[in-house]
């Protein structure tokens, strides 16, 4: 790994992530202000809610019936806070990250510099990483104490550990995958339309199929499938598979990434 460029380009992407940790905090916290307003009437919110029709409410994990734990509420809106917007970002970082010498044209001088290839990849996803990271413990920070202040801190705090764990999981996949997307690129460019669509995309393909009973397996073929938004139940936890799903296929984004970057050429 370089340092110089590692320390580069967290501070190039700086403002970027600061807005966006700020966006999602303001959306947490307005959000959870309006469960304060609504927990006084419950019952009539939830039968408002159950004329939406269940397959609808299925596909939007809308569950009104469990809003009476904070966590509840919160999981019902969480995959709009932390996976598909911070998961755009995400996306949208990871294909920046490495496409920038190229559409900047400071190839040159980059590869002048005594640095490998395999450090600049190094230095561009630890890069990515440590952003996705600060974003998603921001996001989680917020939550908790937004929960904490909203409940009198009468909820399950290590059930919102796993569920932000699953949500920092999705959103590194994402941002892998458009660095990967990038390496494959002939002339690399930050190609922000096809990774918010990536992201929303799958998002849209998962909700669709879980309207329908008949085609549930190609559930599997989505990331959100592998993230857990069943926060209430009892034995609500990590499980193997879906950790397994992301760490695995971001991993192997990576491996790819290095192997498919070493033989590129890059445009100066």
């Amino acid at each position: 790994m370089s340092l110089n460029l590692f320390i580069k380009e967290l501070k190039s992407n700086l403002k970027g992530s600061i807005i966006l940790s700020l966006s999602v905090a303001l959306y947490i916290a307005f959000s959870l202000s309006i469960y304060s307003v609504m927990s006084n009437n419950l019952a009539k919110v939830s039968d408002l809610y159950s004329t939406i029709p269940e397959s609808m409410r299925v596909a939007f994990n809308f569950n009104p019936n469990k809003w009476n734990n904070i966590l509840g509420f919160y999981v019902t809106y969480f995959v709009y806070y932390v996976p598909i917007i911070a998961g755009c970002y995400s996306i949208i970082l990871g294909t920046k990250l490495l496409s920038k010498e190229e559409q900047n044209k400071t190839t040159e001088f980059l590869l002048s510099r005594p640095i490998s290839r395999e450090q600049i990849v190094t230095s561009k996803l630890l890069s990515l990483i440590v952003h996705v990271l600060v974003i998603n413990l921001f996001a989680f920070l917020v939550a908790l104490f937004s929960c904490g202040i909203v409940s009198d801190w009468d909820f399950s705090i290590q059930s919102l550990i796993i569920l932000h764990t699953y949500g920092f999981l999705m959103c590194v996949f994402f941002g892998v995958l458009g660095f990967f997307i990038t390496v494959l690129m002939k002339r690399a460019k930050a190609i922000i339309g096809i990774g918010i669509g990536i992201v929303l995309g799958t998002y849209l393909f998962d909700m669709m199929i879980r309207i329908s009973d008949r085609v549930q397996f190609l559930l599997y073929l989505t990331p959100f499938k592998y993230l857990d938004l069943n926060i209430l139940s009892e034995d609500y936890g990590f499980e193997a598979w879906r950790l397994l799903f992301f760490l695995g296929a971001s991993g192997i984004l990576i491996l790819f990434s290095y192997m498919f970057y070493r033989k590129k050429d890059v445009f100066i």
